[in-house]
C-alpha cells in the first residue's frame, strides 16, 4: 500500500460552474474525479495547474457568460500557474470545433456527458477534443462527487435529458432523451448525502414531474418522492421544474402531508398566451 500524498504535494485545480443547478452536479462530479486522480482543489485559480470551466450553452447571455469566463481563466496560463485548461460542458457540447479554432488556450474539451473523461486528461491520456454523445451519462450513487453547496443542502439527480419537442430550446440535443434513475438508486444516494451530513435534498432534473417515464418499470414520482422523503435523517425534500400537466393526487398529497416533503412548486410558466405556448409547442 502506497504513501497518502500530503495536499501540500498534490497538484491543483480550480473549477468554474456556470448555469444551472444541474450543471452544479456535473461539477461536482468533476471535482471528484480530479481528487481521486491527485488533485486538491482551490479557490484561487492563479494557484491552480488545472483549471475547469463547465459552461452552459442554453441562451445568449449565458454562451456569452461562458466564453467571457474561459478568456479569463485562459489569462491564468501567463499570469498563474495553469498549464491545462479544460472546457466541458453544454458549450462545448454544442460548439467544440469553433472552441477549438476561435480559442487555441484551450487544452481539452469535453462535453455535457463526459465528466468521467477528465480521468483521461488527468492521465495526460485525453485528445484535444473529447466530446461524446448526450447520452453517454447518467449519475449513479456511486459516482465520484464533492458536495459544493452550503452545509447541510444538496442537490440530487433524478433524471437526465427531455423528451419534450418545444421549439425553442436545445436541451434534447444538449442532454439527450431522459433517462431516468432506478428509485433505489436515487435513494442509496440521499442515503450517503445524509450520512456526509445533509439535512436538506433538492431534487432536480430537466423535466422532473416526467421522471420514470422512460423507464421499463414505470416509476412514479410520487414513489420516488416518498421514498427520498421516508430516509432516516433527512429533514427537508424540495422539487424543483414540475410541469403542471402530471400533478398527481398522490405528490399533492405528499406535498400536503408528508412532514419532510416541502410545500413547494417550482413551476416554469413561459407565456400566458395560448397562441405563442402553441407556437412554442408547449402544452
Amino acid at each position: 500500500m502506497g504513501r497518502a500524498t500530503p495536499d501540500s504535494a498534490k497538484k491543483k485545480v480550480h473549477l468554474v460552474s456556470l448555469g444551472c443547478p444541474k450543471n452544479r452536479v456535473d461539477s461536482e462530479v468533476l471535482l471528484g474525479v480530479a481528487m481521486g486522480g491527485g488533485f486538491t482543489h482551490v479557490d484561487d485559480a492563479s494557484e491552480a495547474e488545472m483549471i475547469v470551466v463547465n459552461t452552459c450553452g442554453f441562451i445568449g447571455e449565458a454562451k456569452k457568460e461562458s466564453i467571457d469566463t474561459i478568456f479569463e481563466m485562459a489569462r491564468y496560463k501567463e499570469t498563474g500557474s495553469c498549464k491545462k485548461l479544460v472546457v466541458t460542458g453544454c458549450l462545448s457540447q454544442r460548439h467544440p470545433t469553433e472552441l477549438a479554432e476561435q480559442i487555441p488556450e484551450i487544452d481539452h474539451l469535453l462535453g455535457s456527458s463526459d465528466m468521467m473523461k477528465l480521468g483521461k486528461v488527468l492521465r495526460g491520456e485525453a485528445d484535444r477534443i473529447e466530446v461524446g454523445t448526450p447520452a453517454d451519462w447518467l449519475i449513479a450513487a456511486n459516482s465520484p462527487r464533492i458536495l459544493s453547496t452550503r452545509q447541510g443542502s444538496a442537490y440530487v439527480k433524478i433524471a437526465e435529458g427531455c423528451n419534450r419537442t418545444c421549439s425553442f430550446c436545445v436541451i434534447p440535443d444538449l442532454r439527450g432523451k431522459q433517462r431516468s434513475r432506478a428509485i433505489a438508486d436515487v435513494v442509496r444516494e440521499v442515503e450517503q448525502l445524509v450520512d456526509q451530513g445533509v439535512k436538506e435534498v433538492n431534487l432536480i432534473s430537466q423535466d422532473t414531474i416526467a421522471y420514470g417515464r422512460d423507464r421499463e418499470e414505470r416509476p412514479k414520482l410520487a414513489e420516488l418522492v416518498k421514498a427520498v422523503a421516508d430516509v432516516k435523517g433527512l429533514s427537508w425534500l424540495r422539487l424543483f421544474y414540475l410541469y403542471p400537466e402530471a400533478l398527481t393526487s398522490e405528490l399533492i398529497e405528499l406535498l400536503a402531508d408528508h412532514p419532510v416533503v416541502v410545500p413547494y412548486v417550482d413551476m416554469p410558466l413561459q407565456h400566458a398566451s395560448d397562441g405563442m405556448l402553441r407556437r412554442m409547442r408547449r402544452g
